[in-house]
């Protein structure tokens, strides 16, 4: 079985040791038995003979009269000098999953203990880590307290507003007036689908659409992949922790199986295409129709219809829609133009050069104005 080395983090200064090591090689503290062991999941396996010998000698003794942890292989106490005897008592070894014995594994275990009994939640371990997690909580305090300042000062910032004047440049206008040409135009349809003013002129028979119909049935051979049993296997089920500052892998057996590729037939329905066939009409009708369209766009004040000749007998307006943008800008600023959109009925309010009053925020973007309350801005 594989044997590997583990690791444990001193009590008192938080300092990583090998699982060997019965003293902390940073400050010194002995391990004691509250110590827990922790295994990184690329440990290496243990190849020395005096390692792994050390680790399959059994788990750590406790010394009853000073509390140390010592080696299975010693007969007195590497503490206080105490004779071994058969009252010491021993720890006891403990199995879990393979991926259960890493650091973060361990407090997440913890932390669900803890969760679920807040009453036997550890007190901090030790007064140097109480501290460091005061100044690190004290580090983010100022931090976050210097993020707030800033943040309710760009608050503040953009909250300012102040009155200007506004000058209007221009007015952007586009007109359009839809025409239709009252002819005769050809046209096909379905049978029963024909309009009641059509003089026809033809007809044939033509492809409407296919039908599928039921011709009967076919067995079709069909293979598939079953899982069947082949022997069983070894594998590593779970780590059992030494207790010594070693782990090592334990086995279990499970079923093997392979994949088998087999044959079987199923019956399925066979389809035939039947083809369906209408009378196709070729028809004359008269009908008003698109005729295009009739345009005038500018940039002054004086927004104007195309001329358009109709007699509503063989030419029509089919509508007329209509836009307005109007231009202007900060009296005296930056020279910054913004644009918004007028209706119909109230782009005449405006005239060129017309002073209007507005309102700008700390950053010098236009954001309202006051003859146009619900107008959307938009910087050019």
């Amino acid at each position: 079985m594989a044997v590997y080395e583990g690791k444990w983090r001193c009590e008192r200064c938080a300092s990583v040791n090998r699982g060997r090591d019965l003293n902390c090689l940073s400050c010194g503290i002995k391990r004691s038995e509250k110590v827990e062991f922790f295994l990184d999941d690329d440990a290496p396996t243990v190849a020395d003979e005096m390692l792994l010998a050390q680790a399959r000698a059994g788990a750590d003794w406790v010394c009853p009269y000073c509390g140390t942890s010592c080696l299975a292989a010693q007969t007195q106490c590497s503490g206080c000098g105490s004779l071994r005897t058969e009252k010491n008592r021993q720890l006891v070894e403990e199995t879990r999953g393979v991926g259960d014995w890493s650091e973060a594994a361990l407090k997440a275990q913890q932390a669900a203990r803890n969760a679920a009994n807040p009453a036997a939640a550890p007190p901090p371990k030790s007064f140097l880590s109480g501290r460091l997690v005061k100044f690190l909580l004290l580090g983010l305090g100022a931090v976050g307290l210097v993020f707030v300042a800033i943040f309710a000062v760009l608050i503040y910032l953009s909250t300012l507003k102040y009155p200007v004047e506004v000058e209007v440049s221009g007015l952007e206008w586009r007109r359009t007036i839809a025409l239709e040409e009252y002819r005769t135009v050809t046209e096909n349809a379905w049978e029963g689908e024909v309009p009641a003013a059509a003089r026809v002129q033809s007809s044939d028979r033509a492809l409407h659409h296919t039908d599928k119909v039921p011709d009967g049935t076919r067995t079709v051979p069909e293979t598939y992949t079953e899982q069947v049993a082949d022997g069983t296997e070894r594998y590593v089920c779970g780590r059992t922790s030494k207790k010594n500052g070693f782990f090592e892998d334990k086995y279990c057996t499970r079923t093997k199986y392979r994949t088998v590729t087999k044959t079987r037939t199923r019956t399925e329905t066979i389809y035939r295409d039947v083809p369906v066939y209408k009378t196709r009409y070729t028809y004359l009708i008269d009908k008003w129709v698109a005729a295009g369209d009739k345009t005038t766009e500018g940039n002054d004040f004086n927004p104007r219809w195309a001329d358009v000749a109709v007699d509503n007998v063989r030419t029509r307006e089919a509508g007329r829609t209509e836009t307005y943008n109007l231009l202007c800008k900060e009296l005296g600023g930056r020279n910054k133009l913004y644009k918004t959109a007028l209706t119909a009925a109230n782009w005449a309010r405006f005239q060129a050069s017309a002073h209007l009053h507005g309102t700008m925020d700390y950053w010098g973007k236009l954001i309202s104005i006051d003859e146009l309350p619900d107008a959307e801005l938009k910087e050019q």
